[in-house]
Parts: structure tokens; C-alpha cells; sequence
């Protein structure tokens, strides 16, 4: 079966800064992929590599079989790839309703002068919008909260916006940038039972993640860089066990006795 996605040995320089080197790997269909290591390791440039946002320098990028290395960022959105962000990229003085909303443009067909002309088409198209973001708003539970201004949400509810945001195209393939970070234990483990609920409904998930218990408890497979290269790949377990990763990111509390 053709993987998901697949990196094959892609790098990423900066002028004289390797951010992202010889980098290969694949996401399965339907599996839970983690990318782990330290702060400055290249996660979110190999992340924003697979999105458009930066092209590799060398190395290409597949998305179920297709070359998508050179594609722009709206065009790999509608081949079915959606993202949230580790810094959170939604819109203070609209509500949470419209954020969700903006997250299907892609889905509409009036460009800015057919919309003056057809006036009756660009209502359809909003009301088609707005329909199916407060579809997605009930599945992510915040229906008491689609008309409140995103300036006045607790952060909690913003992460979970996010992701609502991302669903508005139905990816097959959903990147989470370091989806639980910044959230309570609380709150963290409803965000965990709603990824672990989107993944059921037969999407794949891609996150960067430090918090590692959500990722020793939901991954299928798990990939670790350091200094922009990958030192390890395997299930929880294996990485666990891993001498490489407990020395370069673990830390000894991971050393088997």
C-alpha cells in the first residue's frame, strides 16, 4: 500500500544552516506518526516542507503517491493536507464561527469581481460555509462559544479552534504542530480524546510534540531528529529504550533499570 506521506532524504538549508538533513521517513494510512527531539531540531521546518511554506533544497516530498515537493501551500491544502500551529494563527477581533469558516475559502468559487456581479452566489457560498463550520464547531464542542471574539477565548479553546479550522477542508492528512503545548492536564487529556476521535473517523495524524506522554500514549510510530537529522524511528517502546534518544532527548528517567 502506498504510505501517506513520504520524505525521501530531504534537506533544508538556510545560507550556511543545515535546518533539515537527508531527512526520510513515512506516515502509513490511518497511523498516528509522532516527530520528536529537541528544541531546534527541524521538526516544524520538515513540517513547514511538507505544507509548501518552504520548498527542500534537495530531497522530494510525496502525498500518497504524488510528487508534491514543489507545490504552493493551497495547493497541497486541497490535495487533502490540513495543519494547526504550534503559535496559534487564528483572527483576535472575529469570532470563533468565522475563524472556522476562513479555514474553507479554499472550498468557494467567486474570486473578488464575479462576487459584485453575482451577489446571489456569494450568499450561497457563505451560507454554504457557515453551515459546515458549525458542523465542524459542534464536533469539536464549541458550539456555546461560535459568536464569542476569539480575543476573549481561553487558550484552551483556541487550540481546539484550530483544529476545527483544519477539519473546514477534510484532510486526509491532519499536521498538528505541538498540539497539546501549553494546555493543563485536564484539558490535555480532552484534546488527546478528541484527536484520538478524528483519527477513529479514519484521518491520519502527523504531530510535533513534547509533551511525552501524549505521545508514548497515542502514537503508532515515532520519529526522532537531532541537530536536523533522524537518529531513530520506531513504536513507543522501541524509542523508549532507544540509548540514542534518552541521551540526546529522553534524559535518563527513560533509561531502562
Amino acid at each position: 500500500m502506498t504510505a501517506m506521506l513520504e520524505l525521501r532524504n530531504i534537506t533544508k538549508q538556510f545560507g550556511g544552516l543545515t535546518a533539515v538533513n537527508d531527512l526520510s521517513m513515512k506516515v502509513e494510512v490511518h497511523e498516528i506518526h509522532a516527530l520528536i527531539g529537541p528544541n531546534g531540531a527541524g521538526k516544524t521546518t520538515a513540517t513547514n516542507m511538507i505544507e509548501g511554506v518552504y520548498h527542500p533544497t534537495s530531497g522530494q516530498i510525496f502525498f500518497k503517491g504524488q510528487d508534491i515537493t514543489n507545490l504552493r501551500t493551497h495547493e497541497i491544502a486541497r490535495l487533502g493536507i490540513g495543519r494547526t500551529f504550534q503559535n496559534i494563527k487564528l483572527y483576535d477581533t472575529m469570532t470563533a464561527l468565522e475563524n472556522v469558516m476562513v479555514g474553507g475559502h479554499q472550498l468557494t468559487k467567486l474570486d473578488l469581481f464575479p462576487s459584485i456581479i453575482n451577489p446571489k452566489g456569494l450568499m450561497e457560498e457563505e451560507k454554504m460555509l457557515k453551515e459546515k463550520a458549525e458542523m465542524f464547531i459542534e464536533y469539536v464542542g464549541l458550539s456555546d462559544i461560535k459568536d464569542e471574539y476569539v480575543k476573549n477565548l481561553p487558550y484552551g479553546n483556541k487550540k481546539v479552534l484550530e483544529v476545527a479550522r483544519a477539519l473546514m477542508m477534510d484532510p486526509e492528512l491532519l499536521l498538528l504542530d505541538e498540539p497539546a503545548a501549553g494546555l493543563n492536564p485536564s484539558e490535555r487529556a480532552e484534546f488527546v480524546d478528541l484527536l484520538m476521535r478524528i483519527h477513529s473517523e479514519g484521518k491520519t495524524l502527523f504531530f510535533i510534540e513534547h509533551n511525552m506522554d501524549v505521545v508514548m500514549n497515542v502514537s503508532h510510530q515515532i520519529t526522532v531528529v537531532n541537530f536536523g537529522a533522524k537518529i531513530a524511528e520506531g513504536t513507543p517502546q522501541q524509542i523508549q529504550t532507544n540509548p540514542e534518544v534518552i541521551k540526546a532527548y529522553l534524559g535518563e528517567r527513560y533509561k531502562v533499570k
